[in-house]
Order: C-alpha cells, then sequence, then structure tokens
C-alpha cells in the first residue's frame, strides 16, 4: 500500500476582512498524492474557458466571493480546522472578465496556426523540430506580429537567416495573418485532468 502523507499548505493572498474567511491563520489539509489532480478550470462570466489555475488560486478566488462552483471534486477535501470544503472543478467568475475571444500571441500558438508546418519548405514536424522565424528580419526592423512571423524547421530557418524572400526566391505557403479563435488555441487540457472540461471547450 502506498504511504500517504499529508502536506499543510498556507492560503495566502485571501484579505483579512473577506467574507467565509475560514483559512485565515490556519492551514488547508490536502494529501500529497493527489496535488497532480489539483487543477480548475475557470470560465468567465459567460461561460467561456479563460484559463486552467492550481488549486490555492481557486479556493481564494471563491472564498474571497470573486468566482461561485459550478462542479467540484466529490472526494477532495479541503479542510480547515472548523470546516471543510470540496475542492472546485469548475468556476465561474462573477465579474466581468477582458477576455475576448482573442488569440495570444506566442510560439506555440504560431505552430497551431501554420499547423506545424514549416512555411518555407512546406513540410509538416514535430513541435521540437521547429522554431519561427521572422518574414521581414529583426535586424531590417521587421515586427515580432502575426503577420511577420510563421513557422519554420531548423534548416529552413538556418537558410533564410536575415534574408528577405525575395533574396531566396522563397515564397510563402499561406500568408500569415492573426488567427481566429478556436478551442484548440483555448487553455491546455492535460492527461490527468477531468474528461468531462472537453464540453466546455465544444469538444467530445
Amino acid at each position: 500500500t502506498k504511504i500517504m502523507h499529508n502536506v499543510l499548505i498556507s492560503l495566502r493572498g485571501i484579505p483579512p476582512g473577506a467574507p467565509h474567511h475560514p483559512f485565515a491563520n490556519k492551514n488547508a489539509i490536502i494529501k500529497k498524492g493527489d496535488l497532480c489532480r489539483m487543477r480548475t478550470l475557470l470560465l468567465d462570466q459567460t461561460f467561456f474557458p479563460v484559463k486552467i489555475i492550481n488549486w490555492q488560486k481557486a479556493m481564494i478566488l471563491f472564498l474571497t466571493g470573486r468566482a461561485e462552483v459550478l462542479d467540484v471534486y466529490e472526494h477532495l477535501n479541503i479542510r480547515s480546522v472548523s470546516e471543510s470544503f470540496k475542492l472546485p472543478k469548475v468556476l465561474r467568475l462573477l465579474k466581468r472578465h477582458k477576455n475576448a475571444k482573442h488569440v495570444k500571441f506566442s510560439r506555440e500558438n504560431v505552430f497551431i496556426r501554420d499547423n506545424f508546418t514549416c512555411q518555407y519548405c512546406y513540410h509538416q514536424f514535430k513541435q521540437k523540430e521547429l522554431t519561427f522565424d521572422h518574414v521581414v528580419p529583426v535586424s531590417k526592423n521587421g515586427p515580432t506580429t502575426w503577420e511577420n512571423v510563421v513557422t519554420a524547421c531548423r534548416p529552413c530557418n538556418t537558410k533564410k537567416g536575415d534574408k528577405n524572400l525575395k533574396d531566396l526566391n522563397l515564397r510563402l505557403k499561406t500568408k500569415p495573418q492573426e488567427p481566429s479563435w478556436s478551442p484548440r488555441y483555448g487553455p491546455k487540457i492535460e492527461k490527468n485532468d477531468p474528461k468531462d472540461w472537453f464540453n466546455w471547450f465544444g469538444l467530445k
């Protein structure tokens, strides 16, 4: 039998005068072996997925009245000396969140937009074999924007260097632009996360 050790983790960041403050100057008791599953899906006021947060942040949002619980982990309890709470699985923010359906610019999202395909040789690669490249080189004042950054394999990236496309007679596979939002650009669900989270992304 695997021995489970209790760990004491303090919940910080809750204002002393906040309502529903059972953890003030106390500790939450949780099982160490359950830590890997302690993530909470956060939705905005319109039930749109915003991000996935850790259990401490989830409890702070709940206990300070900034979010309501839509679903819980039935087998996981967060306990203080006097009270016990089910760990939130899904939370909804009660106030408006500045989270339009806007895709965050990042290396990974550039790869997703370009379908993990080098825009110079048109071949698809694994993510670890890719990098991103500035169409108009940084050395020539090329900006780091959706419209000027594309996915490239490492050999093509090295070949292009700081040259312009015309210098190498290269043509991009697809004209780069900011992508429209879709669930694949949303928070990333991991293997140990609840499968029913897919419902909030419109995925099955």
